[in-house]
C-alpha cells in the first residue's frame, strides 16, 4: 500500500488545525526552529530565509498602511474641532450682532471642504493608502539614515 500525498493547501490547513488544537504549542518558533522544519520537508533554506524577509517586507507595509490611516482620521479630527470652535465663535458674534446673519457663508464654505475631509479620510482609495504608505516608509527610511549620520558624528 502506497502512502498518501497530500497538496500543499492539504498540508497547509492540516497543520493549521493542529497548531490551533495543540495545548502545548507555545504560539512561537526560532528562526532555527523554522528552519529545521523547513529542512525536514524538503524546502530549501535559501527559500525560507526569502520568504522570512518577504513576510517582513509585507508586515511592515501593513503597519505603515494602518499608521497612515490612523494619521489621516486624527488630521480630520484636528480638522473638524477647529470648525467647531470657530464656527461657534462666528456664531456667537453673529447673534451678538444685529442685522444680517453672515455666519452661515463659512459654516457652508468651510462645511464643504470638511465633506471632501470626511471622505478622504474614512474612504479613501486603496491606491491612496499605498501611496501614503510608501511614503510613510521612505520617511522612515531617511529619518533612520539621518539617525545613523548624527550618532557617527557624536561619538
Amino acid at each position: 500500500m502506497s502512502e498518501k500525498l497530500y497538496s500543499k493547501e492539504e498540508v497547509d490547513r492540516i497543520l493549521r488545525r493542529a497548531i490551533d488544537a495543540s495545548p502545548s504549542y507555545s504560539g512561537s518558533v526560532t528562526e532555527a526552529e523554522l528552519l529545521r522544519i523547513a529542512n525536514e520537508l524538503n524546502i530549501d533554506p535559501s527559500q525560507v530565509r526569502k520568504a522570512m524577509n518577504e513576510d517582513i517586507a509585507v508586515n511592515e507595509f501593513e503597519s505603515a498602511k494602518s499608521v497612515w490611516l490612523k494619521r489621516k482620521r486624527s488630521s480630520f479630527y484636528e480638522h473638524l474641532t477647529a470648525y467647531v470652535i470657530v464656527n461657534s465663535f462666528l456664531v456667537g458674534i453673529d447673534y451678538m450682532t444685529p442685522g444680517i446673519s453672515w455666519s452661515i457663508f463659512p459654516i457652508l464654505g468651510w462645511g464643504i471642504g470638511l465633506a471632501f475631509d470626511f471622505v478622504d479620510s474614512f474612504f479613501p482609495s486603496e491606491e491612496k493608502v499605498e501611496k501614503g504608505a510608501r511614503k510613510l516608509m521612505n520617511s522612515k527610511k531617511w529619518k533612520n539614515i539621518l539617525d545613523s549620520i548624527i550618532d557617527a558624528f557624536n561619538r
